[in-house]
């Protein structure tokens, strides 16, 4: 039997409150995590070792969904790598001769994988990271024009956007901002519904007031929010270089978005993210890390990086053997009957798993990629019935 490293103990809820609303149930459901895919449909990297390794992973979530109870599954962002237009690979060949590439092909390669998922009928949501806006090849410091705050999400909404083949007429589907850059859905597991926020990387003022009329409508829900950019995988900060990405725009960093919106609302619980990674040593890269703070209403809200793309140790054992990512998912198991949540971490084309056994995968502790945590209160019942529209009182 596999032993989860246990952070609960840490967080000192109430006994009380613990012998809250337990189910007469016993379920275990699962949330998967598609971290930043953006290796797998790049086209000026091995493909279509790639591209395959994307459609397993769907195909892996696709054949898994009855056996895990599979009942959400969310993508942190980077679903592409080169964002729009025509775009050249930065060394020139032999000849001294640019190669130009056409973004449609990445877009292409994301879609045909996430239709295998799609078919399979499963709940998802998306969020674009900075590689997804229309302008992510013009913004780079060495791009062929001026960098400019990463802005546009045409080619985002025409592909998986809310009026796309993906979202449109779904009945978890709930909605999307005016940009179409932000949406909701709606998910059951263990007996009870849940709202899910998919957010923008760096969100301005607005999509909060969009995702805040989410919640209010949508009072006594638990809430998970992903996000593109929210934590550090080698420290507890926050990752708050927006200026980097948005300069002049009125986007705003992890720790405002945390004092103007999730520290306000009870009912948020966990915030998923990837974009960030430590540099690759021999093909092995950390993407991961855990957080937890208390809201104003005194309830720990859950806060997990993973983004495997450093990863490039192919089923040879050999780096640079397969595109970044090498196939590792992130995955929560919800269990009513114990009140915890179960993460660990797999990988399709390995076959393996991390973190098991002592094993230190991304050269870190183990229990960062396989651990528990405690249902926290908002997950028990008594936050649901200690709240007003999703706001503390």
């Amino acid at each position: 039997m596999t032993t989860f490293k246990r952070f609960g103990a840490a967080l000192a809820f109430g006994s009380a409150l613990l012998g809250s609303t337990v189910p007469a149930w016993a379920e275990i459901f699962t949330v998967a995590v598609v971290s930043d895919t953006q290796n797998y449909s790049d086209i000026t990297l091995a493909q279509p070792r790639g591209a395959d390794t994307f459609a397993q992973q769907m195909r892996y979530l696709a054949d898994t969904r009855e056996d895990k109870n599979l009942a959400f599954v969310t993508f942190v962002g980077d679903i592409v790598q080169h964002g729009d237009g025509q775009f050249r690979r930065a060394i020139p060949d032999a000849e001294g001769e640019y190669r130009y590439f056409d973004t449609r092909e990445e877009w292409d390669i994301a879609n045909r994988s996430i239709s295998i998922l799609a078919a399979s009928g499963v709940p998802f949501g998306m969020v674009l990271g900075n590689h997804d806006y229309d302008n992510y090849s013009w913004w780079t410091e060495n791009g062929p024009g001026a960098s400019k705050p990463l802005s546009g999400g045409r080619v985002w909404n025409l592909y998986f956007g809310p009026s796309s083949r993906f979202f449109a007429g779904k009945s978890w589907y709930g909605g999307a901002s005016p940009d179409g850059l932000n949406s909701y859905q709606t998910f059951d597991g263990g007996g009870r519904r849940f709202l899910h926020l998919a957010l923008e990387m760096e969100p301005p003022q607005t999509a909060l007031d969009w995702a805040q009329g989410v919640i209010d409508a949508h009072p006594g829900l638990p809430v998970m929010i992903t996000t593109h950019e929210w934590l550090q995988p080698g420290s507890q900060d926050r990752s708050n270089g927006y200026a980097n990405y948005f300069p002049g725009a009125p986007n705003l960093t992890p720790d405002q978005i945390w004092d103007r919106f999730v520290r306000k609302n009870a009912m948020i619980f966990m915030i998923l993210s990837g974009h960030n990674y430590t540099p690759p040593v021999v093909g092995v890269s950390n993407g991961q890390n855990l957080r937890i703070d208390r809201n104003e209403a005194g309830y720990p809200v859950y806060q997990l990086i993973q983004d495997y793309q450093g990863n490039t140790v192919g089923p040879d054992g050999r780096p640079d053997a397969a595109n970044g990512g090498a196939g590792w998912l992130r995955f929560m198991a919800f269990d009513t009957e114990a009140r915890t949540i179960r993460f660990y971490t797999y990988s399709t084309l390995l076959d393996r798993y991390a973190g098991r056994n002592g094993e230190t995968t991304f050269n870190v502790a183990p229990e960062l990629s396989h651990f528990e945590l405690e249902f926290p209160p908002q997950l028990l019942g008594s936050a649901a019935r200690s709240t007003s529209g999703g706001k503390p009182h």
